[in-house]
C-alpha cells in the first residue's frame, strides 16, 4: 500500500515549568509574558497549532483509508509517532493534558499498545530511517501540491510542514532537506492550509475522492 509520511515540524509543544499558572503545556494564551525570557519566543507557546493539524491530518480520508503514516517533531528535537487510530481529543484543554503525558513519559498510554510514542531521540535519528525531507519551505523552489504528493508517493521521502507560527526553519532542519518547495507563488500560508492542500492532492492521485 501506498502511503504518504508526513513529519510536522518544530511543532511548539513544551511543558510548562513547575510554578507557571495555566498548564501543562506553555501556551502564548496565558505566558506571553514568561516567554519574553526565552529565545525564539516567536516560535514557541502554540500548541493550538499543532491540535489543529493533527486533527486534520487524523480526520482525513487518506488517514482513515490506511494511507497516512505521521510523526510529530517538537522543538526539544524528539520525534513522535502516532498511530492512524489514534482518537486525539477534540477539545484543547483534554488535548493539552495527553501531549503533557506523551512529553514526560514518551508515550500514551502509559499502558498496553501505545497510541503515540517517542520513536526518535533527533531528527537525524529519522532521517536515516527515512530518508532526507521533501519540504514545504516559502524560499523553496516553486511546485504545485500536486508535485509535491506524487514525489512523495512516489519516492517514498517524508513530507515536512513547519508548525511553528512565525520565523524561519533552524537550519538544521533545513540541513535535512531532500528538496524544498514553495507554492502558491511563496506566499506566507498557515500550517492547516497546507497540510490541508497536501492532503487533498494525495487522495485525488490515490483515487480515494
Amino acid at each position: 500500500m501506498r502511503k504518504l509520511k508526513v513529519i510536522l515540524l518544530e511543532a511548539p509543544l513544551e511543558l510548562a515549568p513547575k510554578g507557571w499558572k495555566y498548564g501543562p503545556l506553555i501556551d502564548k494564551r496565558y505566558h506571553y509574558h514568561y516567554l519574553s525570557k526565552y529565545s525564539r519566543k516567536w516560535k514557541r507557546g502554540r500548541p493550538d497549532i499543532v491540535h489543529f493539524v493533527m486533527l486534520l491530518m487524523l480526520d482525513s480520508i487518506l488517514n482513515m483509508k490506511g494511507h497516512l503514516e505521521l510523526y510529530v517533531h517538537v522543538i526539544d528535537g524528539r520525534v513522535f509517532a502516532v498511530r492512524n487510530d489514534e482518537r486525539l481529543p477534540k477539545h484543547f484543554d483534554a488535548f493539552k493534558q495527553i501531549m503533557a503525558q506523551l512529553l514526560e513519559h514518551e508515550r500514551v498510554p502509559l499502558e498496553g499498545e501505545p497510541l503515540m510514542w517517542k520513536a526518535y531521540d533527533s531528527l537525524s535519528d529519522f532521517v536515516k530511517e527515512h530518508g532526507k525531507i521533501i519540504l514545504f519551505w516559502e524560499k523553496g523552489e516553486p511546485a504545485t501540491f500536486e508535485r509535491v504528493a506524487k514525489e512523495a508517493l512516489d519516492e517514498g521521502l517524508p513530507v515536512g510542514i513547519g508548525l511553528f507560527p512565525r520565523g524561519d526553519f533552524e537550519r538544521s532542519t533545513l540541513r535535512k532537506a531532500a528538496k524544498a518547495y514553495s507554492v502558491m507563488g511563496g506566499v506566507p500560508l498557515k500550517a492547516w492550509t497546507v497540510a490541508y492542500e497536501l492532503l487533498c492532492s494525495t487522495e485525488r492521485l490515490l483515487g480515494l475522492c
